[in-house]
């Protein structure tokens, strides 16, 4: 899914967290191998080797509801955000290294109904993106918006022409849509951050 950076990044970390023994909730969406509901994967298994000493919760489900924990004061650490993300809203603060390289957004489309070269071919063509993430930054002007809540169907959508274009990542499409569909990149590869409250627990 992405390129994990070196543990050795996360050990700075490791100030931004309450020195004594208290729970340190972390929220994060469930991105299979990278973080598991049962608190397994490649990211949250990183934060427990690198924060040995404290006592951690994971809270794994969507990416809403990840965000809205962080928002609402009852997650201390957001995994997984984009550092120009302003709908987290509030002071918050991010470590010196970030957590991992997303790959690019791109735009997926069918050639045998769509033309897409560059951002003027947007204006007449409903655009799709899955409705937790902020990707309508990287979309030009287009006439419709569509969110979905399964990128699965968003594809079959995509592929009986009732959608023009599905905004996502490229390891999301199976071998036969990659064959099947062509993309424009929308944005490169973008870090993608732990972030804490800049409050004195934050801190």
């Amino acid at each position: 899914m992405r390129f994990v950076v070196c543990i050795i990044c996360l050990i700075s970390l490791l100030g931004a967290l309450p020195a004594k023994a208290e729970q340190i909730t972390v929220a994060a969406a469930h991105w299979r191998e990278f973080s598991e509901p049962e608190g397994e994967g490649i990211y949250l298994e990183l934060i427990k080797q690198t924060f040995a000493d404290k006592q951690l919760k994971f809270d794994v489900g969507s990416y809403a509801r990840a965000k809205r924990l962080f928002k609402n004061q009852k997650a201390d650490v957001l995994v997984g955000v984009y550092k120009n993300d302003k709908t987290l809203l509030g002071d918050v603060t991010y470590p010196k290294y970030y957590l991992d390289m997303e790959f690019p957004i791109i735009a997926i489309y069918n050639p045998r109904t769509t033309k897409l070269r560059h951002s003027e071919d947007f204006k007449n063509l409903t655009v799709g993106w899955f409705e937790e993430y902020a990707y309508n930054r990287y979309v030009p002007e287009h006439a419709q918006s569509y969110r979905f809540t399964d990128i699965h169907k968003a594809l079959v959508l995509l592929e009986s022409g009732k959608v023009d274009v599905v905004v996502d990542h490229i390891y999301n499409l199976t071998e036969r849509q990659k064959r099947m569909f062509e993309t424009l990149e929308l944005q490169g590869k973008t870090p993608i951050w732990l972030v804490f409250h800049d409050n004195e627990r934050g801190r």
